[in-house]
């Protein structure tokens, strides 16, 4: 299939050549963008299982951009959360699923399925915000459960305690 065109391979096919691409001069950092996108799970799998490999044999440095939290969970050390352009949480992995410290992470880890558990699965109500005019304060306020006052005027700075920047006025309260 080398000789090809595009519009004659599929989504996947097209994935997994970007990927072969993006590796085969051996960078120090790859920045991949939704990098298992229109991929079965079965190739999601093997393209994590290589991320992984080459991070461990060489010097690599992946930097991933998703919204597939098992993505995240399987192939980073450290992970940051933005919400409209912004950052509001940094921890590494395991602090991050095992401790969110801001309400817009609560949200989206509470949102995934997971088959260990019969929780369901909750959602983030209301609209993302409107990034051309963005509301004061803190971008998340208006979908959030732990909303007061300041968060609704001020604009929460990211604070670092021990290694876990957040970026919420009730982090010790979460």
């Amino acid at each position: 299939r080398a000789t090809a065109y595009p519009h004659e391979l599929s989504g996947g096919m097209k994935q997994r050549l970007m990927i072969a691409l993006s590796l085969v001069l051996h960078p120090p950092l790859v920045i991949a963008d939704e990098p298992t996108t229109a991929l079965d799970v079965m190739i999601q799998a093997q393209i994590l299982d290589l991320f992984n490999q080459l991070r461990e044999k060489t010097s690599l440095s992946l930097l991933i951009i998703t919204h597939d939290l098992s993505v995240l969970a399987e192939t980073c050390d450290k992970v940051i959360i933005m919400y409209a352009g912004k950052i509001v949480e940094e921890a590494s992995v395991e602090i991050l699923f095992n401790k969110p410290a801001h309400p817009y992470t609560r949200k989206l880890i509470s949102s995934f399925p997971s088959i260990l558990t019969d929780k369901e699965i909750d959602f983030i109500p209301g609209n993302p915000p409107d990034l051309i005019n963005p509301p004061v304060g803190c971008n998340f306020h208006p979908r959030c459960d732990f909303v007061v006052d300041k968060c609704k005027t001020e604009d929460p700075p990211l604070i670092d305690e021990e290694g876990h920047r957040v970026a919420c006025f009730r982090r010790h309260e979460i």
